[in-house]
């Protein structure tokens, strides 16, 4: 749904080459957001010419959808190990959290384009690319709350769609808190890992007094 493929004349190029395409790029749209992004920059900072980034992409729309998919695959990749690992639901909800983290600590500016999506109305397909990252989130948290509600982990009587809504609300509001101090109002903004974890505990701990069975 997100995926937004480049010319082949970027994909021909060597790795390393596209990498510090993306990297460039991907800083620029960063620290400038989209709007004030520029392409002069960019090859500038490549050593190219600016006709040649109109051979892998058709314009900085394009790079940006690109540039953005790019992280998007980086976070699925990232999350896609929580799905099989063994635990119950409270645990991998634990660690999808803390794997949040991870990835900003590991990509800042890739989150960096999307707070910028978030809190700016210039930027082309901002209403597509939002619903379609929270649907991703939302199909990734389905799955994990109906194999917990199986095996008995929590309440039968939760509305699992619901549920999920609200999670990925709350996970939301951590990795932005911890990612911006005026958002921040429970010391978690750039925090330690001791101190991040004591709140996670503190978090799936309040979780499990709403959605556990009790068993």
């Amino acid at each position: 749904m997100l995926e937004h493929k480049p010319q082949k004349t970027f994909l021909s190029l060597p790795e390393e080459k596209r990498q510090k395409i993306v990297e460039i790029a991907t800083k620029e749209f960063a620290i400038k957001g989209y709007a004030k992004a520029s392409l002069n920059r960019m090859v500038e900072k490549l050593g190219i010419a600016k006709g040649s980034i109109y051979q892998y992409f058709h314009n900085k729309e394009h790079l940006f959808l690109y540039v953005f998919s790019h992280g998007v695959r980086l976070a699925k990749d990232i999350l896609k190990p929580i799905k099989s690992q063994k635990g119950n639901i409270f645990e991998k909800l634990s660690a999808s959290l803390k794997m949040g983290i991870l990835f900003i600590q590991q990509h800042p500016h890739i989150y960096q384009i999307y707070l910028k999506i978030l809190f700016e109305d210039k930027v082309p397909g901002r209403k597509h690319l939002l619903k379609a990252i929270r649907f991703y989130s939302r199909d990734y948290l389905l799955p994990l709350l109906k194999e917990a509600q199986t095996k008995g982990e929590i309440r039968q009587d939760l509305d699992l769609e619901m549920t999920a809504f609200m999670l990925d609300a709350m996970m939301e509001r951590f990795l932005q808190a911890y990612s911006l101090s005026y958002l921040d109002t429970i010391d978690i903004y750039e925090a330690k890992t001791e101190s991040l974890e004591k709140k996670i505990s503190i978090w799936i701990d309040i979780l499990k007094r709403g959605l556990s069975n009790g068993k």
